[in-house]
């Protein structure tokens, strides 16, 4: 199994080359396309690239009477179905790396600790309380959370919370500790899976925090309903995509798969509170659940988003139908009196070649356009024609700019990432700083609890430090998301970019 996944994965990246290779050349003979074609409808019996091929077959029949010559924008129109496809089958074949957080105030003594989950291809972040992992815990997808006895001491009430939060979502807590038997015990008590004294060395902690893990991954896959909402969860969607697509051959009987997504959810958390805004994801669900009908399927996608699978006739009747489940959400009163609107994106006109991926990725791109369009509105992929990525800005120093802007970037279905100076006016909802810490140092750490406190976007800092010092700590401590090592920044920044990009729902 490991060796066809490792085969398959070799395959799309041949793939990408050749696709590449043809769109950097002035003019492309037709034989390169057909070469390509050919390429391709070969890879058809695996799973990655089924579909993929099915269309490339379509495409050849077109492809057989063009001129025989092709000059370059003709090629990049010809090619721009299939890059599309490549570039969302590329991101979603990438195995997300579990995320472990600790929570701690002692940053130096654990280094050595976090350069051993990054060593074993975890991804790993620091904060220093339980009131800052509470805070941003509905933002990022946690897989395990470590935390200091110490931390929980003074913050108790939070962490009730924070443990309350962790286990709905079946994430293991483990406490670290001194090697006293009543602090043992309270650990256990207040719903530690774990607990480490000082005695459990980092092999140990390894093996103990994969078995914990382990079980996550087996809870995860066979509990198929969303805690919070009631609704089904991610690991449904894909068998009830392909019991459609199975109805869909069998019996003719089409669908369409439409994304909700709340309307500035963000805004609802800041304002309210997490706890408010749990219960509008809750009430949501319950709202579509009843004006939909009692074949639909509604599913909880991801934080604020949700996907109906459903059945329709046509792409008008579908609309209406999804139309009429706006407007019911947007007169229902939510908790705390709240009004809440959603905007939906409609991938109806499917086939039996569809593959889940290209059917969520038309919802996701008609979704887009309906916040671009004002918010609260349907939008179907038919009539989304002018898809335009949302804007990421990276911003570095000056002294690291151009090392960042020779990075190779992965792509992304919803956001374009550009690289720019630090100081650089432009804004946007999300951004990650890139600096050194002898310039964070300089401004005495002024610029991190400036970001901290902002509420309008959300800023990922990564610090780029000569040695693991007290000053380290102190970003750290501050607010700093991650650093890498200056003598390797640019093998471990890419890295650690590519992930931070990979973790952006």
């Amino acid at each position: 199994m490991e060796r066809n996944r490792k085969r398959a994965e070799k395959q799309l990246q041949q793939t990408i080359i050749m696709v590449e290779t043809l769109l950097r050349m002035p003019t492309v003979p037709r034989t390169e396309l057909l070469a390509l074609a050919s390429w391709m409808e070969g890879l058809g019996r695996e799973d990655l690239f089924k579909g993929l091929a099915d269309q490339v077959s379509r495409e050849k029949v077109t492809w057989e009477r063009i001129d025989a010559i092709i000059d370059q924008p003709s090629v990049k129109e010809l090619l721009q179905p299939i890059v599309d496809q490549l570039s969302e089958r590329s991101r979603a074949n990438r195995v997300r790396k579990e995320l472990v957080v600790t929570v701690t105030r002692r940053f130096l003594e654990n280094i050595k600790w976090k350069k051993s989950l990054e060593q074993a291809r975890y991804m790993s972040r620091f904060f220093s309380s339980v009131e800052d992992t509470l805070s941003i815990s509905h933002d990022i997808t946690m897989d395990a959370v470590i935390i200091d006895y110490a931390c929980i001491v003074d913050s108790m009430e939070l962490f009730k919370k924070l443990m309350k939060q962790m286990e709905s979502s079946f994430v293991p807590v483990i406490i670290v500790g001194p090697s006293r038997s009543k602090v043992r015990q309270i650990s256990y008590e207040m719903g530690a899976d774990d607990y480490w004294d000082e005695t459990v060395m980092n092999e140990e902690r390894h093996v103990r925090l994969a078995r914990l893990l382990r079980k996550l991954r087996v809870v995860s896959s066979t509990i198929l309903v969303d805690e919070l909402t009631g609704a089904y969860n991610r690991k449904y969607l894909q068998s009830a995509f392909d019991r459609r697509l199975a109805r869909l051959e069998r019996e003719q009987r089409t669908f369409g798969l439409a994304i909700f997504d709340l309307d500035h959810f963000k805004r609802i958390n800041d304002l309210h509170g997490h706890p408010t805004g749990d219960l509008v994801l809750s009430e949501l669900a319950t709202v579509v659940q009843q004006a939909a009908r009692l074949d639909d399927e509604f599913i909880r996608f991801g934080g604020e988003e949700f996907i109906l699978l459903f059945s329709a006739e046509t792409l008008s009747q579908a609309v209406t139908s999804i139309n009429k489940i706006r407007e019911r959400v947007e007169r229902h009163i939510f908790a705390n009196g709240l009004k809440v609107t959603v905007s939906i994106g409609l991938s109806f006109s499917l086939d039996v070649h569809t593959s889940l991926a290209q059917a969520t990725a038309e919802a996701d791109e008609a979704l887009y356009q309906a916040k671009r369009n004002g918010r609260n509105q349907v939008i179907s992929y038919s009539t989304a024609i002018s898809i335009e990525k949302s804007s990421v800005y990276i911003r570095v120093e000056e002294g690291l700019l151009n090392q960042i802007r020779q990075f190779d970037l992965p792509d992304h279905p919803k956001y374009h990432f550009e690289v720019i100076p630090l100081d650089d006016q432009r804004t946007a909802p999300l951004q990650l700083a890139i600096l050194s810490l002898d310039q964070l140092a300089i401004e005495n750490f002024q610029r991190l609890e400036e970001w901290r406190k902002q509420r309008e976007s959300i800023i990922d800092m990564l610090v780029v430090a000569e040695q693991e010092d007290d000053r380290l700590a102190e970003s750290l401590s501050r607010g700093a998301t991650d650093y890498v090592m200056a003598s390797h920044v640019d093998q471990q920044a890419e890295e650690w970019i590519t992930e931070w990009i990979m973790q952006i729902p």
